[in-house]
C-alpha cells in the first residue's frame, strides 16, 4: 500500500489491496470494509477525489502471462478501457498513482520493473471524464528511465503544495555491484521534468526495498531486503538528498 501525502485532501482515504480487500478511512472513528476487483500479493495503489470518493486503482501480479503485468480498476471495480497490459513486474512498491498538477481530470501512473522483462519507470496516464466518468488509460507504457530499480518507488508533495516529487533508486542486478544513486522527476504543470541522480548515503545491492516520507515530507527512510536502515533529510523545494544517517548496514553475507 502505497501513502499519497495530501494533507487535509482525502486523496488517500480508501485502500484497495490483497484478494479483493479495501478498507473506507473517510471516518477514522469507523473504518469500513469494502470489496474490490483485485487479486493480488504484489503492488497496489488507489486514489480518490478531494472529498474522498475512490476514482480508481491498480495492482501488479496479476497471475497474466508475460512481464506486463499491471491491472487498473474503475470504481465499478472492472479492469478499465486499455487498463491492461502496463508494465509491472509483479513485487512490491512498484506502483504510484498522482493527480496531475492543475487538471481536474488527468492522473499519472507510475510503474517500475526491477529487473525482468522491460526494466525502467513507465507512465500511463488515466483520463477520469472519458467513459461516462469511470476513467479511461489514454496513453500507457511510456518509459522515463531504461534501467532497473529498486523496488522503493514513492512520491511526495513539492513545498509550493501544489506539484510532486517521485523518487526511487538503481539496481545493478544480481552481481556484485552496488550503488547509492537516488533519482527524482518533479511533477508539474509543465509534465514530468527536472530528472535528477544523487549519489548520497550508503553502497548497496538490492532489488528489494522501501523508501518511507515522514509526515510533513522533509525526511525518509529507506531500507532494503539485505537489512539497510537509513534516513535522509529531503528539501520538498529543491529535490535535494542530503545529511544521510546509517542506522543499519547492509547485511552482505545474505
Amino acid at each position: 500500500i502505497l501513502p499519497l501525502f495530501c494533507t487535509a485532501q482525502n486523496r488517500g482515504n480508501i485502500w484497495c489491496f490483497g484478494d479483493s480487500a479495501g478498507i473506507d478511512f473517510n471516518n477514522l472513528s469507523n473504518p469500513v470494509p469494502i470489496s474490490t476487483g483485485l487479486r493480488t500479493r504484489g503492488s497496489c495503489a488507489s486514489i480518490a477525489d478531494t472529498s474522498g470518493n475512490l476514482l480508481f486503482y491498480a495492482n501488479d501480479r496479476t497471475n497474466t502471462a508475460g512481464n506486463y503485468t499491471t491491472l487498473v480498476y474503475n470504481i465499478n471495480h472492472n479492469v478499465m478501457p486499455n487498463g491492461d497490459s502496463i508494465v509491472g513486474e509483479g513485487w512490491y512498491n512498484e506502483i504510484v498513482i498522482l493527480p496531475m498538477p492543475e487538471n481536474d481530470s488527468l492522473y499519472y501512473l507510475f510503474c517500475i520493473s526491477t529487473a525482468l522483462g522491460p526494466s525502467g519507470l513507465y507512465y500511463s496516464i488515466v483520463n477520469m471524464n472519458a467513459d461516462s466518468g469511470r476513467g479511461d488509460v489514454i496513453s500507457k507504457n511510456n518509459q522515463l528511465v531504461p534501467f532497473a530499480m529498486t523496488d522503493c518507488l514513492n512520491a511526495v508533495k513539492h513545498g509550493n503544495g501544489r506539484d510532486w516529487w517521485i523518487i526511487f533508486r538503481r539496481y545493478d542486478g544480481n552481481n556484485a555491484t552496488t550503488n547509492n544513486q537516488f533519482y527524482t522527476y518533479l511533477i508539474s504543470p509543465a509534465g514530468i521534468t527536472n530528472f535528477q541522480m544523487q549519489n548520497v548515503g550508503s553502497m548497496n545491492n538490492t532489488g528489494l526495498g522501501q523508501i518511507s516520507f515522514t509526515k510533513e515530507g522533509n525526511r525518509f527512510c529507506f531500507n532494503s531486503y539485505k537489512g539497510t536502515l537509513e534516513l535522509f533529510d529531503f528539501d520538498r523545494c529543491t529535490g535535494l538528498i542530503n545529511n544521510p544517517q546509517l542506522i543499519f548496514l547492509e547485511n552482505t553475507s545474505g
